[in-house]
């Protein structure tokens, strides 16, 4: 029920991204794709979510993943970061401009 509330917030959300904005619709694909794929998984079978990405050194692992984990961990991360440029540029533009740099 989770994955489908987030991938309605992720539809909201696409829906609100400008056409040009290439960075914020390919964060949006890939959360959304890792999503779908998790979310198929679990619906298929009662195994749920297969993992079958082992890394690791000797007795020292990584935790053990997937294609979709990729997708929506990179997907995410890039979105974050998206939004915090996009935050930043307009906190920028809504800043007064300072005495200082009018006098230049």
């Amino acid at each position: 029920m989770l994955t489908i509330a987030a991938l309605v917030i992720l539809a909201q959300l696409y829906r609100a991204t400008p056409a040009r904005d290439i960075a914020r619709t390919l964060a949006i694909a890939l959360v959304s794709g890792g999503a779908i794929g998790n979310l198929i998984d679990r619906v298929r079978g009662p195994q749920g979510v297969v993992d079958f990405i082992d890394i690791g050194i000797g007795d020292m692992r990584w935790p053990t993943f997937n294609v979709a984990d990729m997708a929506v961990s990179t997907g995410a991360i890039l979105l974050a970061w998206v939004l915090w440029g996009e935050e930043r540029s307009e906190r920028s533009a809504a800043a007064p401009v300072s005495r200082a740099s009018n006098m230049s």
